[in-house]
């Protein structure tokens, strides 16, 4: 039954046409779009009763939720009433506009445009004083639905989870049969077994997510059934694979939505504590929980370096994949500015050049090629482990004095957990009788959650140490180490992921200096590289003295040296000669190059002496002013932005 109006309806300049603007809307896809039409009607069959000439209808039907503000529909509907042009915006109620307070500011505005809104069911018409109080009490009503709605639909879940139930989306691995009402109808894939058991091996080797992805695509195992995309991603993988579910264990509320104001657009959140549920279904386990929980924890250690943020709290690149690349790709740091060098190239070409660089935050935007970078650094790094010298007695005396002492101080420090282990126990046994006895509050539920994260974080450490003792030592000599690492560079091509995993734990610094020849020439990169072999032996315990032994540092140039250096040391050996006195144009056809040449090569030797060096390279501390292509520090939009502790000092000559 329509409410009554206490001025009639009338066209605002004039005239005898009616000018109307609907709205209708439906919230999802599962509603009738007849909906949309019966709203209508309603709009016209009150139009019809309360003015007697023509109407010019216009009409705006969309299908959305009301909480959300940026839909066009909205934007639409602002501009039409902004524009003027109609004398009415008729609706069923407000809560057709939007479920939000916004629905008011919509009023204000057919207010100040002298358009009439009139909300049906709401009893709103904005020619009556009295609108505000009813649409700003309908517009609290229609958000209060949307809020009991959903509070009891999340009631109706948690209950129904507790006793088995909504089990949706199946992951790979899972057979779900027409009608299952409970997780003890759901099945486990028998072929499933092995292919997990491979996942969780090639993890517990250091294999990444998009290498394990890239195995299953190539093995052919199927994803998800409810997955969107055909083929496993380092994303579906990840997110698989840290299902508890695959140790017996469904999880539900680990994370909540939350609406954005501005927007009304939801986000997914971390859900406090007291939200999550858990159910133990044991049947449901693919892996032995302890092993997951040993490799989902140290996923987290090894990538917690990774973590963007760490000194802020607020992560940069937020919602950004990070991207997957060749070696030395994602690597290689700039020492003058520390950021790291990026491909900037096409595929073909492969160029790499400081990120600071292409940002205008470092004038170093010498460019470097990838493939050929790998391989000087790798040839080079190989002959480094060839020339390490073995162990000497000394240090084997004393490496076992030190193991045994290890020893004595992991056993002191595994009694010591074991007592703060206990102590929570019994701190958490105390806080349970108190809630059994007088009841719980939230002080108590905040110490209870403090306590068991404490225990936890206690346990791993006790697990680890009690795991480290249990493994025998014993000091390989030094050829079996050079010969595992020479088979394991030679195992991988150095394009392949795993050649990438195995230089970054053989190099784990890496950084690039622009130098220059002493008369002058192209500017080109030296790489100052620090590598440690004992990274690659996973029995080798991580002893100061060993770890000295075992690394080194020492500088490779990553470029091709002019012809003038190349043939420097050989055409001043000819040039002086004790047995032959050769012209320039002899030493030349001798070597293979023109007159000038020579000469040039005899010049800059002149130089090295005159400088009393050794070396013809100079470090680059700043952009050199007679060199035509390293310009961009001239650009308006150049900062010089080095991140702390850099540039770094170069060696000395």
């Amino acid at each position: 039954m329509f409410f009554s109006l206490r001025t009639p309806l009338k066209p605002k300049r004039g005239g005898t046409t009616l000018r109307v603007l609907s709205v209708e809307r439906i919230s999802t896809v599962h509603q009738d779009e007849k909906s949309l039409e019966d709203q209508q009607q309603q709009s016209r069959q009150f139009i019809a009763a309360n003015f007697e000439g023509p109407v010019e209808w216009t009409s705006i039907a969309s299908q959305g939720s009301g909480e959300i503000l940026d839909r066009s529909e909205v934007r639409e509907l602002e501009d039409r009433i902004a524009s003027g042009d109609y004398d009415v915006v008729i609706v069923e109620d407000l809560g057709r506009i939007c479920r939000r307070t916004y629905a008011v500011i919509i009023c204000e505005q057919c207010e100040d445009t002298g358009t009439r809104l009139l909300a049906l069911n709401d009893s709103v018409d904005t020619f009556d004083d009295t609108w505000k109080l009813s649409a700003s009490f309908a517009t609290l009503r229609h958000e209060k639905y949307n809020d009991d709605t959903s509070k009891r639909i999340r009631r109706s879940h948690r209950n129904r989870f507790v006793n088995g139930g909504v089990f949706q989306c199946a992951i790979y691995g899972y057979l779900k049969p027409p009608g299952a009402k409970s997780d003890a109808d759901i099945k486990k894939d028998p072929e499933a077994e092995a292919v997990y058991d491979t996942i969780f091996t090639k993890l517990e080797d250091r294999v990444s997510f998009t290498e394990v992805a890239d195995w299953l695509n190539e093995e052919g195992v199927p994803v998800g059934p409810y997955s969107r995309s055909q083929r496993w991603t380092c994303k579906s993988v990840a997110a698989t694979i840290r299902n508890p579910i695959l140790k017996g264990q469904r999880v539900r509320n680990e994370r909540m939505s939350r609406r954005i104001n501005k927007t009304g657009k939801r986000i997914s959140v971390k859900a406090p504590p007291e939200e999550r549920l858990v159910r133990e279904c044991p049947h449901l386990a693919f892996i032995d929980p302890e092993r997951f929980d040993r490799v989902i924890r140290k996923l987290k250690e090894r990538n917690a370096c990774y973590r963007r943020g760490k000194a802020t709290g607020i992560d940069p690149r937020a919602g950004v994949s990070r991207k997957r690349t060749k070696w030395p790709g994602q690597h290689i740091g700039c020492g003058v500015c520390g950021r790291i060098l990026v491909y900037q190239g096409s595929k073909d070409t492969a160029q790499m050049m400081c990120s600071g660089a292409t940002a205008y935050r470092c004038w170093n935007s010498i460019s470097l090629h990838g493939p050929t970078t790998a391989r000087i650094i790798a040839a080079r790094v190989l002959e480094e482990i060839e020339n390490l010298p073995g162990f000497p007695e000394e240090l084997l005396d004393s490496l076992h004095e030190r193991l045994a002492d290890r020893s004595g101080e992991r056993e002191a420090r595994r009694r010591q957990l074991d007592q703060q282990i206990a102590r929570l126990d019994r701190e958490l046994h105390n806080l349970m009788s108190a809630i059994r006895e007088l009841g719980g509050s939230k002080s108590v539920y905040a110490e209870i959650e403090a306590a068991e994260s404490q225990r936890q974080i206690l346990q791993h450490e006790r697990d680890e140490v009690q795991r480290r003792q249990d493994i025998p030592f014993q000091v390989p000599d030094m050829a079996t180490i050079v010969e595992l690492a020479r088979s394991q560079l030679a195992a991988y091509p150095p394009d392949s992921q795993e050649f990438a995993r195995l230089m970054r734990r053989l190099i784990p610094e890496v950084y690039v200096f622009p130098y220059r020849l002493i008369d002058r020439g192209h500017p080109e990169l030296r790489a100052h590289v620090r590598f440690n072999l004992g990274a690659i032996v996973e029995s080798l315990p991580d002893l100061a003295e060993l770890e000295r032994h075992l690394s080194s540092e020492f500088v490779v140039d990553l470029f091709d040296p002019p012809q003038r250096e190349e043939f420097r040391t050989r055409v001043w050996e000819l040039t002086h000669s004790p047995t032959e006195k050769l012209t320039e144009r002899e030493i030349g056809a001798r070597l293979g190059i023109t007159q000038p040449a020579v000469q040039y090569a005899k010049a800059l030797q002149r130089r090295l002496d005159e400088a009393g060096r050794s070396d013809p390279y100079v470090p680059l501390r700043e952009p050199p002013a007679d060199y035509a292509k390293l310009r961009r520090y001239k650009h308006k939009r150049f900062v010089q932005e080095p991140l702390a502790g850099f540039p770094r000092e170069w060696p000395s000559d």
